[in-house]
């Protein structure tokens, strides 16, 4: 089955601090879990809503007020040319590794992390997803209208696989958020690896129709099998 890319994230990953996995890295771009290093803070028109985030940005990655203002103005211009996806994805590696080198250049221990859709699941999130009442589409979504191949280059090393629940702000959630390493064994028989993400089944749709089953106490957003790469 066709893959297609649904963006790229630079994450900070965080060590676990809840649940199964507590004091692992799971390699999710769920900012429940990891920091982005481009958010809501990193716009010039959202900022002042993220005044905490800005500061603990700049404290820990050295970065001076002047910096941050040049950084949302970066942001600004590559949202509009559609580089950029709202709200903490680059829609191509390039531009992140621009963004990267730019503004948190030293800062070796980012991952770069792609997120690619099967050709089944693409379909469901843009027909979820499709904007109303005017309002700009997410950064997933815009992506995926692309239909951009997955990246087969040997630099993109394959990882595993994430459940997510996408809000209609375009932030999402992990099935670690929820703990359920144990009842995702026990009921469809999944493995989580080192990565903290799942093992390959030759049939998602029982385990995303339990994720999408509100009665099973989920976010009440659509959850969808994700695979996930990261750039070596």
């Amino acid at each position: 089955m066709n893959y297609y890319l649904g963006g790229y994230y630079l994450l900070d990953l965080k060590a676990a601090n809840f649940g199964s996995f507590n004091g692992q890295y799971i390699h999710t771009a769920s900012t429940c879990i990891n920091d982005s290093m481009l958010d809501g803070w990193s716009y010039s028109w959202a900022g002042g809503n993220n005044k905490a985030d800005i500061t603990k940005i700049m404290s820990t990655y050295n970065i001076s007020a002047e910096t941050i203002s040049e950084l949302q103005v970066w942001v600004d211009k590559n949202l509009e040319a559609g580089k950029i996806g709202w709200p903490n994805l680059f829609s191509d590696r390039e531009t992140l590794e621009t963004y990267q080198n730019k503004f948190f250049f030293g800062h070796d221990d980012l991952k770069i992390v792609p997120v690619y859709f099967n050709e089944i699941e693409t379909v469901e999130l843009i027909d979820n997803f499709t904007p109303q009442n005017g309002i700009s589409g997410i950064g997933l979504y815009t992506n995926l209208l692309n239909r951009i191949p997955e990246n087969s280059e040997q630099d993109e090393e394959l990882i595993g696989y994430d459940l997510i629940g996408i809000e209609w702000s375009g932030d999402y959630h992990t099935f670690h958020c929820h703990d359920l390493l144990k009842v995702l064994d026990e009921q469809f028989n999944v493995k989580v690896n080192k990565f903290g993400l799942l093992e390959p089944l030759d049939n998602w749709e029982p385990l995303l129709n339990y994720m999408n089953d509100e009665e099973n106490g989920f976010e009440p957003v659509p959850w969808f099998v994700v695979k996930m790469k990261i750039v070596k």
